[in-house]
């Protein structure tokens, strides 16, 4: 896929260290004068947090991409309940399943909107599934986007389009072994396939390798300039955001240069009576009820084509990076699938059949949650969680990597078990619907604001991992290496050092 720069933090666009340090003590000279209006409010009761610096708090300290792995640090002193002072703001975090099921189950209308990011202002707002604010407008976009893409009916009707970048998947990977000495990169491949489906699922069309690359770098980049930046919790800096709002527009322009003409011709087929029955043709019907601006649609777009890729094709990177550290459990999978289908090619409907398929892939869910925290849920009002006080507008990160790792829930954590999912056990079904103890394994979140491209990412995860373990034997390149399992948070959770496998066309 297209080479994307991941690695720089966002910016709010300081011209100069010089700029930052005067706008700095402007704003510690405001806030003393402004003090006694804080100090003239109600003290809350907050849960326990560790200091910070005047002003910024810790962001200093948590911000970067280790902070998945800082939270549970500071939750191992703090305990599973504790908040940050983050700019003006507050973070609630909770490494706790029971703390959860309480937020998002017992106390679900106010702990299930999302946070006014300033930030997203730049963009396209608070319009999309993942970030619109709990209500009516978001009730409108998620129902629309599950039953035009993510329900049973839809996933099943998309089938042809999984078949012909299956084909193209096992061409891509052949080619490259070819070309290096029966070497791959695992990643690119899996997003390329994850994201040319999911470009099928909105345009029903198919399009050609280099407009795939052009659209994953925009894409791509979008995810990481539209994660929190200052702005987003110290407001007084926002008029020094130009080079964020710039760059957001410019990356706008380049998504309505590509999908303005499409749009276009999914409402002449529409007028024609001969509607393409995709996902854009949904939203073109959802504009007229919903009243939807144009910005509203590139977004919706973009999000299903970022947030179904990524997820998924680190999801498929984390699991094959395991199955290579232990031959004896992709030899297991291998075998099932094989009993499975008789050595004919894995079919979808043969997938249910195969249970030690699916522990694999909850077991890297498990162990690597895409998204460790989720997507940021925001507080709608003042609230109490255990006994302590939640301030208005607060974010919360329900840390889901922290209790899917937790050693007092789960028996040697560290260790890639499939095994621990093959007692059928409902508390494990992922959808957190069965009390507390289903809160242990959450990967894809909980409560109303649960993923809902759960069902959809999950079949394209089975799928193309049976295929790729059905056709190849994957192998360390050097025998004598470890594989290097170190991480970074990038939107989702990524392998620092990408997984390259040595493959080898199985005998059948």
């Amino acid at each position: 896929m297209a080479e994307v720069d991941t690695t720089s933090e966002p910016t709010v666009g300081f011209s100069s260290t010089y700029l930052v340090g005067v706008v700095t003590c402007a704003v510690l000279f405001v806030s003393l004068i402004l003090s006694k209006f804080f100090f003239s409010k109600p003290k809350l009761h907050l849960p326990p947090m560790p200091k910070g610096i005047p002003l910024f708090g810790t962001m200093f300290k948590t911000r970067g991409p280790k902070t998945h792995n800082i939270l549970i640090e500071i939750a191992k002193e703090f305990g599973p309940l504790y908040a940050l002072k983050t700019g003006l703001k507050y973070f609630i975090v909770v490494t706790s399943p029971e703390v959860t099921f309480e937020a998002l189950s017992k106390n679900a209308q106010v702990f299930s909107s999302r946070p006014k990011l300033l930030s997203r202002l730049n963009f396209t707002g608070w319009r999309s599934v993942n970030s619109a604010l709990y209500g009516d407008y978001w009730r409108g976009i998620r129902k629309n986007l599950v039953t035009q893409v993510t329900s049973s009916s839809k996933v099943a009707a998309f089938a042809p389009f999984r078949e012909e970048e299956l084909a193209t998947l096992m061409e891509r990977i052949d080619r490259e072994a070819k070309k290096n000495d029966n070497v791959i990169t695992v990643l690119p491949h899996c997003r390329f396939t994850v994201f040319s489906i999911l470009l099928h699922v909105c345009f029903s069309k198919r399009f050609n390798a280099e407009e795939i690359e052009e659209l994953d770098g925009i894409l791509k980049r979008l995810l990481i300039i539209l994660a929190p930046q200052v702005i987003d919790f110290i407001p007084f800096f926002q008029w020094f955001s130009k080079k964020h709002r710039d760059e957001c527009q410019t990356l706008l322009g380049r998504m309505r240069k590509m999908f303005t003409p499409l749009i276009d011709e999914h409402r002449v087929m529409r007028d024609k009576n001969t509607p393409a029955l995709d996902y854009v043709d949904s939203l073109i019907v959802l504009q007229k009820e919903m009243f939807l601006q144009e910005t509203d649609i590139l977004g919706l777009i973009g999000e299903v084509l970022t947030g179904g890729t990524d997820t998924t094709a680190n999801l498929l990177e984390w699991t094959m990076a395991n199955l290579v550290k232990h031959p004896e459990i992709q030899q297991r999978l291998y075998n099932e699938i094989q009993d499975v289908t008789g050595g004919s090619i894995v079919q979808e409907a043969q997938l249910e059949k195969m249970k030690y398929l699916h522990a694999v892939i909850k077991e890297g869910l498990r162990k690597h949650p895409p998204l460790p925290f989720g997507i940021t849920h925001g507080v709608t009002q003042q609230t109490k969680l255990r006994g302590y006080d939640i301030p208005e507008d607060a974010m919360v990160l329900f840390h889901i990597q922290a209790m899917q790792n937790d050693p007092t829930i789960w028996k040697d954590p560290d260790v890639f078990n499939p095994e621990r999912f093959l007692n059928n056990d409902p508390n494990y079904d992922m959808t957190g619907s069965h009390g507390p103890k289903s809160y242990e394994f959450i990967p894809f979140g909980a409560g109303r604001r649960i993923c809902p491209g759960m069902n959809l990412g999950l079949t394209h995860a089975h799928l193309i991992l049976a295929r790729l373990i059905q056709r190849y034997e994957f192998s360390k390149v050097n025998p004598n290496e470890e594989i290097d399992f170190d991480d970074a948070l990038r939107f989702a959770v990524v392998m620092v050092t990408p997984l390259k496998a040595r493959v080898k066309l199985r005998s059948s």
